[in-house]
């Protein structure tokens, strides 16, 4: 099986998509794209700070300034957000800014206390089954992958940096020793996470390819030990 980067090159080009998307902490993925999709692309590296609190420091390191600079070098733009919605629906993250509204207290944590209704600014119920934390939980019956690629998509349209009049490809790779779960790499009309539910964003196509030890496509325990 070819490595996702390659693949996703080639459906890059079959859909003439030239806004490439890539999450990032150490950086290494996001140089392996640069390097196989070259200059023409315009790739959009997305991921957290290091300034990120102790407790996040177990999941998300965050992107150190000296990457940040390496990877601007490369002519790779760089961007930095706390958490996500959907990090923060998984391991209750800091707030962060969605349109106008800026999500704080309890919002993400173990209590699911407020709905997504509540975080976009509406009216709506609140209570355990959180819709934050169902959208994320029903977009990973795909893998993690496709719902990193979502993910930052929305977080790099929420920047500016990612135009939303055409269509984008976003590449999740895997950490090796981090996951079992399949690489993947989607195309996609994107949108701000405000928007998420405006009939905007479209997902066109979604690779997912197998990894050393796959547990997603063999059904064996996705967590073993």
């Amino acid at each position: 099986m070819k490595d996702i980067i390659a693949l996703a090159k080639g459906r890059a080009d079959l859909f003439g998509v030239k806004n490439v998307v890539v999450p990032t902490n150490s950086g290494a993925t996001v140089k392996a794209v640069r390097d196989v999709f070259g200059p023409k692309y315009a790739i959009i590296a997305v991921g957290n700070p290091s300034t990120v609190s102790e407790r996040e420091l177990v999941y998300h390191k965050g992107v150190s300034e000296s990457t940040r600079r390496e990877l601007e070098e490369l002519g790779i733009r760089v961007i930095l957000q706390d958490q996500s919605m959907f990090q923060a629906a998984a391991i209750g993250g800091i707030p962060h800014l969605i349109g106008s509204y800026n999500i704080s207290g309890n919002c993400f944590n173990a209590g699911w206390s407020c709905s997504l209704e509540d975080v976009i600014g509406k009216s709506g119920p609140t209570g355990p089954f959180n819709p934050v934390a169902i959208i994320s939980n029903t977009l990973a019956l795909f893998g993690d992958g496709p719902r990193v690629c979502i993910e930052v998509a929305l977080m790099a349209a929420d920047s500016g940096a990612l135009p939303l009049d055409a269509d984008c490809i976003a590449i999740q790779r895997r950490i090796d020793g981090a996951s079992n779960m399949p690489d993947a790499a989607m195309v996609l009309r994107p949108t701000r996470t405000r928007d998420i539910f405006k009939g905007q964003l479209r997902i066109k196509d979604l690779l997912l390819v197998p990894v050393p030890k796959d547990h997603w496509f063999n059904n064996g325990p996705l967590w073993v030990g």
